[in-house]
């Protein structure tokens, strides 16, 4: 997600193109760089996201760049929906995102089957 993206989102509830489908399920494409610049939105953003749905997947596709505050939320998101009944699922991952997922051996959290990179074996 770009900075201004994510400056733009609203603060109280979900954008109107995050809202889930008839079963429940939300998709929301991270771009760009899930870093400390962008937490404070990024985590308004998705947390309003993981409220509205039951299931909330997040495509990491597009992720350039992902710190340690980007993973923090990730596993606050994780956290929060194992404890309300709500799953969180993160697929696509761009190189960047499951380096860093995989390096810090957050995988199991997510209940993750990242495959493994020629570069980690």
């Amino acid at each position: 997600m770009s900075a201004d993206t994510m400056a733009n989102a609203p603060a109280e509830a979900a954008p109107a193109a995050d809202l889930p489908d008839a079963e429940g399920r939300l998709a929301i494409v991270l771009e760009g760089d899930v870093d400390i610049y962008v937490a404070e939105a990024l985590w308004r953003r998705l947390s309003a996201g993981l409220r509205a749905a039951t299931v909330l997947e997040l495509d990491l596709s597009a992720v350039s760049l992902i710190d340690t505050t980007g993973l923090q939320i990730l596993a606050q998101l994780q956290r929060t929906a194992a404890r309300e009944g709500r799953s969180l699922r993160l697929r696509a991952h761009s190189p960047a995102a499951a380096e860093a997922i995989e390096f810090l051996g957050l995988a199991p959290l997510f209940g993750d089957s990242l495959p493994i990179q020629t570069q980690w074996a």
